[in-house]
């Protein structure tokens, strides 16, 4: 029996397999196309345009931030104790004066007390040395007093025997007068050593009083030292604020140096900004800053630039100049522009994404249909918050892409949908 075999169709295969390359050939040559520089669609929606201009550029950095107060205290306690009354909480105004708490320290109460008594006893016992050297002393003026009118009596004596032998009388015998000269002599020696023991007992008796009044000095300055830690059990504001905040307890106990209590003053406040780092270069001392409160509107300076960087920003402390409006308290939310320089007749578009000042970028220059964009390489000068200075490559009136373009940024040219 004869089998009838069946045989394909070479040429069908053929066809197929051209078909297959012939349509990855087009796949591919699409894909090519579509990542060509000169033909990526991009939808006008989704992107943001910038005008070139010419005219006055504000050169403008902008900020947020806070404002706090300017005064802002720590009350700390200098001695050890418990706390035994709380008079204010946050949020209370005080004057100065005002008690803010009250503690308590038996130990150091009874510390006052002993030496209080100290102090007396030992203020008895100066006035009674004193009393005593003084007593000395007045006995030496005797001495001396004494032993002047002993000379002054020989010296009398002598003197009359010298006249009654000038004159011839035999009835004084030489020996005597001898004598009389001899005495005369030793009354003088005597007074003269006991008044240089009168000098030195005047140096004892002040160098004796100063020692005596150095060590009652020195307790007076202790036990005024003890009543003024004493006095300090009970805490008061030391300017007139408002209390920021008050973290103790009823019976907490507390140690030298503790915080207890933080003050504000609420008249005086400062705006805290945060700047971008990559903005902060133009900002100088002594600038002037507009700042917001989405209520009023303020004036103030630069003060104060941090120099650290937290978080890509930099800390600008601004001081204000204008009467502060009612609605200013801490930690109020407020916008600065900080003016940096006016440039007159100049031209400029709205700041392109990741522009930097003073520096060459490329950008996506539109055409006069807006179909259509290509990279252009343009200068840029200086830079405020929304606006960049155009030193090169562009001119009035033309437009460019200022949204981010990282997503086609390999491609040369861009079709705009």
């Amino acid at each position: 029996m004869d089998i009838v075999r069946k045989h394909k169709n070479t040429k069908n295969v053929k066809a197929y397999i051209w078909a297959l390359l012939i349509g990855g050939l087009i796949a591919g040559s699409m894909i090519f196309y579509n990542t060509n520089n000169s033909d990526y669609l991009v939808d006008r929606k989704s992107i943001l345009i910038g005008t070139v201009k010419r005219g006055e550029l504000n050169i403008r950095v902008r900020g947020t931030g806070v404002m706090v107060p300017k005064d802002i205290r720590w009350i700390a306690t200098n001695v050890p104790g418990r706390i035994e009354r709380i008079y204010q909480n946050a949020g209370a105004v005080v004057k100065k004066g005002d008690v803010l708490f009250e503690l308590s320290n038996p130990h150091l109460e009874q510390q006052l007390a002993e030496a209080k008594w100290e102090l007396q006893a030992l203020e008895s016992e100066t006035r009674a040395s004193r009393v005593s050297l003084e007593s000395e002393l007045l006995d030496q003026q005797i001495a001396v007093m004494n032993e002047k009118l002993n000379f002054e009596r020989s010296a009398l004596t002598l003197n009359a025997q010298k006249e009654l032998i000038d004159q011839g009388f035999d009835a004084i015998s030489k020996i005597d007068f001898e004598e009389v000269k001899m005495n005369v002599r030793q009354y003088e020696q005597r007074w003269k050593l006991e008044q240089q023991r009168l000098v030195k007992r005047r140096e004892n008796l002040k160098a004796q009083i100063e020692a005596n009044e150095a060590r009652l000095q020195m307790m007076v300055r202790s036990v005024a030292q003890i009543e003024h830690q004493v006095a300090s059990l009970t805490v008061t504001a030391t300017m007139d604020s408002i209390v920021q905040e008050m973290p103790m307890e009823l019976g907490q106990e507390v140690t030298s140096g503790t915080n207890l209590a933080l003050l504000a003053r609420s008249d005086l406040f400062i705006a805290e900004l945060r700047i971008p780092e990559k903005l902060i270069k133009d900002v100088v001392i002594g600038q002037k800053v507009s700042l917001d409160t989405r209520t009023s509107q303020l004036q103030g300076k630069v003060q104060r630039i941090a120099p650290t960087v937290i978080n890509s920003m930099v800390q600008v402390d601004v001081e204000l100049t204008d009467q502060l409006p009612r609605e200013i308290r801490p930690k109020l939310t407020v916008d600065g522009e900080i003016e940096i320089n006016t440039i007159p007749n100049t031209l400029f578009v709205k700041r392109p994404i990741f522009a930097n000042s003073f520096s060459g970028s490329d950008v996506y220059l539109i055409n006069g249909e807006g179909v259509q964009a290509n990279k252009h390489a343009v200068q840029f000068g200086y830079m405020s918050t929304q606006y960049i200075q155009v030193e090169h490559g562009l001119t009035e009136g033309q437009q460019i892409i200022v949204s981010d373009a990282s997503a086609w940024a390999q491609h040369n040219q861009i079709r705009i949908n």
